[in-house]
């Protein structure tokens, strides 16, 4: 298997991973920018996802184990790849063809359309234009110039892979045409912003999978942290680690934060992040949120932290009901709201004047 087809799969992969990671700050944000995050939205996430690491392992990948590489120099003459290629004869055919065939030609060609994917994120995600198209580009190039010079930041005792001055002209060239060429598909800003009224159900799974995403992350983290105090700076045996405190870091932490969510502003943290609040109707308010969290995320959690082979099925049967529930109730609202009576809406962002109030519309 070539390198380019592994760098190809490892982007891929890692970046799927990176999306997934990213899924509850992007959802934040766009549930409250205009209200919705679409499968457009996602298609954008993973994509941009696999491009940030398809840089990495483009540009410094495979890494060789120690004592099998070769030092390399640096190239500082500006155009000096430029000037390697053979443009002769690029008025025929025959020219041409060799132009392409031409392994400087190649390169930087290859360098330009390896950064034309950042001018269009930098419009698509970031809403900005050239000027910051280009200044993302040239410093994103620096890093990775600057890290192969480096030899990874002297993970290396000398550099790997040539640093070339003029890939940080060309790459940049490439966030900038990537920038100019985006402009025609792509609007900075939307003329008119029409907030949804209605929950979805795709909101409604968004949010759940964030609270999913949400308690596994955190207390994947926390143990991660726990572990390494032990062993390195306690210098506990990696076997001599007790369970107990992982145990309540992984599952206790976020059933906290889950629990305190619920019972004091009344919805949970995925709910927060897809910008949706509970609105109990016939019950006191306590009660209700009460009986939401025995019924929603702190089900969730204590058959997570149950040990027991039984605890996957169930759990699984769990977590295919409450989907059911999602989709057959009124406004999607689920096995936890319908159990405690409460009623779902959407928060809308404050009104700062008449004339920039967003509009108001059908769900999406």
């Amino acid at each position: 298997m070539s390198d380019q087809l592994v760098n190809g799969l490892l982007a891929t992969a890692l970046g799927s991973v990176a999306a997934v990671l990213l899924l509850i700050p992007v959802a934040a944000v766009e549930y409250r920018r205009d209200g919705r995050l679409g499968p457009r939205d996602l298609a954008i996430l993973l994509s941009a996802a696999v491009y940030g690491l398809a840089l990495w392992t483009y540009t410094l990948l495979p890494m060789p184990e120690n004592g099998d590489y070769r030092c390399v120099g640096r190239q500082t003459v500006p155009f000096d790849t430029v000037k390697a290629i053979d443009w002769g004869g690029l008025g025929s055919r025959a020219g041409v063809s060799a132009l392409v065939h031409d392994p400087a030609f190649l390169q930087v060609a290859l360098n330009v359309l390896l950064f034309v994917p950042l001018g269009y994120f930098v419009r698509k995600v970031l809403r900005r234009g050239v000027v910051v198209a280009t200044i993302l580009g040239f410093g994103t190039s620096l890093l990775i110039e600057t890290t192969q010079a480096t030899g990874v930041w002297h993970l290396y005792s000398c550099a790997y892979r040539l640093f070339d001055v003029d890939d940080l002209m060309i790459n940049t060239l490439g966030a900038t045409l990537g920038s100019l060429a985006s402009a025609i598909v792509v609007r900075r800003e939307r003329p008119e912003i029409v907030w949804p009224t209605a929950i979805t159900l795709g909101r409604r799974l968004i949010g759940m999978t964030c609270d999913v995403l949400f308690v596994m992350l955190t207390g994947a983290a926390l143990v991660v942290a726990y572990r390494a105090v032990q062993i390195y700076l306690d210098e506990v045996p990696y076997d001599d680690l007790p369970t107990h405190p992982q145990r309540l870091l992984q599952w206790g932490v976020p059933a906290v934060i889950e629990a305190a969510a619920v019972l004091l502003a009344g919805r949970t943290i995925g709910e927060w992040v897809v910008s949706v609040r509970a609105v109990a109707r016939r019950r006191p308010v306590l009660l209700a949120r009460v009986v939401k969290l025995v019924t929603g995320v702190g089900a969730m959690l204590a058959l997570l932290a149950t040990p027991g082979a039984w605890t996957g099925p169930v759990l699984a049967g769990f977590a295919l009901l409450s989907v059911v529930a999602a989709v057959r109730t009124r406004e999607h609202r689920g096995l936890a709201h319908v159990l405690s009576g409460l009623d779902l809406e959407i928060v809308l962002p404050p009104v700062r004047s008449a004339s920039s109030a967003p509009r108001a519309g059908r769900g999406a």
